[in-house]
């Protein structure tokens, strides 16, 4: 797992650059640069385009399509309370196309099986936790599932361990993680969340069971975080959806 983390380039290890007087004498290839401030500014910015083209990063343009982002029209509602939307699969004029494949939607199977689920939530945060965990009960209730098991630990970093518990409770069958990872000066949340995530996952399918992720960021804003605590209704549904296609 550690070998698909991300890892960082120590700027210890980068060998530094020759002077320049070993540069002129070592290697004749080498161009000098003209004398011409104009010409180095040139030479500089060409530079710097063609590096940022390596990184994969795009020229900015004048076109206004290109500046504003996509519009994406979003109907999809299987996370929420309304229901179920129809997808076009679905439609009298589409149906024929798939007559030779089988579509299905996770959940569709075994839609009143009951599900029991556990939760791990932080304890940071407080206020904030409690509305989350309010909102998770109340997805759970309206999709005829129970949450039997509540545990808080101190912050995100501490679940995996009480997660993997869980996981392994035979009277569970599936859980979810609520959290709030917080913008910060520092990478130290980013880090945090892209570790717990990668964790949180293996876990779910080295044991099988679903594991609904309902943190709000990393990098989120205290704003950012008021408008989203669906997240863990969205992260219940999610897990509960899961949890009876694994019955079926």
């Amino acid at each position: 797992m550690l070998n698909s983390l991300p890892f960082f380039i120590n700027s210890s290890s980068v060998t530094s650059l020759p002077s320049s007087s070993t540069r002129a004498t070592t290697n004749n290839s080498i161009n000098r640069p003209s004398s011409s401030s104009s010409s180095s500014s040139s030479k500089k910015g060409n530079n710097n385009n063609n590096n940022n083209n390596k990184r994969g990063f795009r020229a900015s343009s004048s076109s206004s399509s290109e500046q504003e982002p996509a519009k994406i029209q979003e109907t999809y509602q299987f996370h929420s309370p309304e229901g179920k939307v129809t997808f076009a699969h679905e439609t009298d004029g589409e149906k024929s196309k798939w007559t030779n494949c089988e579509i299905s939607h996770v959940g569709d199977v075994n839609e009143q099986a009951k599900v029991k689920l556990g939760i791990v939530i932080g304890e940071f945060h407080d206020q904030l936790m409690n509305r989350m965990l309010e909102d998770a009960r109340l997805s759970a209730l309206a999709m005829n599932a129970e949450i039997t098991r509540v545990v808080f630990v101190p912050g995100t970093y501490e679940a995996p361990l009480i997660l993997e518990n869980m996981l392994m409770d035979d009277s569970l069958d599936a859980a979810c993680v609520l959290g709030y990872i917080e913008k910060g000066s520092t990478l130290h949340g980013e880090e945090m969340g892209n570790t717990c995530s990668l964790i949180f996952k293996q876990l779910e399918l080295e044991y099988r069971k679903p594991v609904g992720m309902g943190i709000i960021g990393p990098g989120a804003t205290a704003e950012q975080a008021e408008t989203r605590v669906a997240y863990a209704g969205n992260a219940i549904r999610a897990a509960i959806r899961m949890a009876r296609t694994m019955k079926s």
